[in-house]
């Protein structure tokens, strides 16, 4: 028999003498954990616990994705919305308008060449609402000082990494449509 390469000793050991009342130490009988009898993990015991986790976790995850493209649904189509008249939009005018949902803002810039840009007004940065800054002709948000070409809605500066959800338009017998595209 071998002698323990590390003899168990209690080395907080109190160091009171034999009789006294505080004897046992009160963290004692809090945490009272008697390690000779705890079993300790191995660790192939731990490793196996580890992998069995992770594979269960990957699984899970598999389990999930799969389930949630089964019951996916078609993206539905968004009805082509009706803006207005050309002349009811000046050069050099931006206009809010709900598209393609209900509480989802595009705005409609009419630049002044006469040409339509419409994008969704939320800032990809952190949701703000983005507006058309005429004398810049650049699109704002006014949040974190975000700024967008109002033609191709890229980022010109600022924090925002991508530029903005384009809304098509259609111009149908002098009229602005929406036709598409937007959403956040």
């Amino acid at each position: 028999m071998t002698e323990p390469k590390h003899p168990k000793k209690d080395i907080l050991e109190d160091p009171r003498p034999m009789g006294d009342p505080r004897k046992t130490p009160h963290w004692k009988t809090d945490f009272s954990v008697d390690w000779d009898a705890t079993d300790y993990v191995s660790r192939r015991e731990f490793t196996r616990f580890l992998g069995l986790s992770s594979a269960g976790m990957a699984v899970g995850t598999v389990l999930i994705a799969g389930l949630a493209s089964v019951g996916a649904r078609p993206v539905a189509e968004v009805p082509p919305l009706r803006l207005g008249r050309v002349e009811d939009f000046s050069p050099g005018s931006s206009t809010a308008f709900e598209y393609p949902a209900k509480g989802q803002y595009s705005l409609l810039v009419r630049h002044e060449d006469g040409t339509f840009s419409s994008y969704s007004q939320k800032c990809p940065h952190l949701g703000c609402a983005v507006y058309y800054e005429p004398h810049e002709k650049v699109l704002e948000c006014p949040c974190h000082e975000g700024f967008f070409n109002a033609r191709t809605g890229d980022v010109i500066s600022g924090p925002p990494q991508r530029g903005l959800n384009l809304v098509k338009l259609d111009i149908r017998d002098g009229e602005v449509w929406a036709v598409g595209g937007g959403g956040h």
